[in-house]
């Protein structure tokens, strides 16, 4: 039985389930595999993707993150994450967690960035698609390099004129702290 539902549910949705010593996993990336109910067998089914309604994902690529403590169950995980995936990894809750806080940074927080990005833009009646090319290659060079190898940029070189006159078109405001933060963070990895 998997459950797929929000992650602050699982626990309280398993409970309620009226079966006993059967194999009920969740797909949650951020939720122990021990909030499911003691009445079951446990296990984790996480797909490593975002999802977005009517937008198909090509499965074969994703990676299936799974757990379970019986062989057994560990066993009929791989099989169903083979069967949709080329890349079945066993994950305890704890590294999981871990790769779900690196996936939200990653995913979640670059795609606000990129929604920064496309209202700065957009306040200026110029076009995101100017961006993807730099996307584009930004995302094609991590999967051969370090993301601390491909990084470029003003906060990278100490460029203060450049950070200067960032700060001068953000103004004040959320972004400008956003920008700042960035920048102080960038500069310290790299001792500028």
């Amino acid at each position: 039985y998997i459950i797929g539902i929000p992650d602050d549910a699982i626990a309280a949705f398993s409970e309620t389930l009226p079966l006993k010593n059967k194999l009920v996993v969740h797909t949650s990336g951020s939720v122990s595999m021990e909030a499911l109910s003691k009445r079951n067998r446990k296990g984790v089914f996480y797909p490593l993707q975002t999802f977005s309604k009517n937008r198909e994902v090509n499965f074969n690529t994703i990676p299936i993150c799974i757990e379970a403590k019986e062989e057994a169950d560990l066993e009929l995980l791989t099989n169903l994450g083979n069967s949709l995936s080329e890349k079945v990894v066993e994950i305890d809750s704890d590294e999981r967690s871990k790769l779900h806080l690196a996936a939200v940074f990653v995913n979640n927080f670059v795609n606000h960035l990129y929604a920064i990005g496309d209202d700065i833009l957009g306040n200026n009646e110029l076009s995101f698609d100017l961006l993807h090319p730099l996307i584009e290659e930004t995302a094609s060079k991590v999967k051969t390099l370090s993301p601390s190898e491909v990084q470029t940029g003003p906060a990278r070189r100490g460029d203060q004129k450049t950070i200067e006159k960032h700060l001068h078109l953000l103004k004040e405001g959320p972004e400008s702290e956003l920008y700042q933060q960035l920048t102080e963070s960038l500069m310290k990895k790299f001792d500028r």
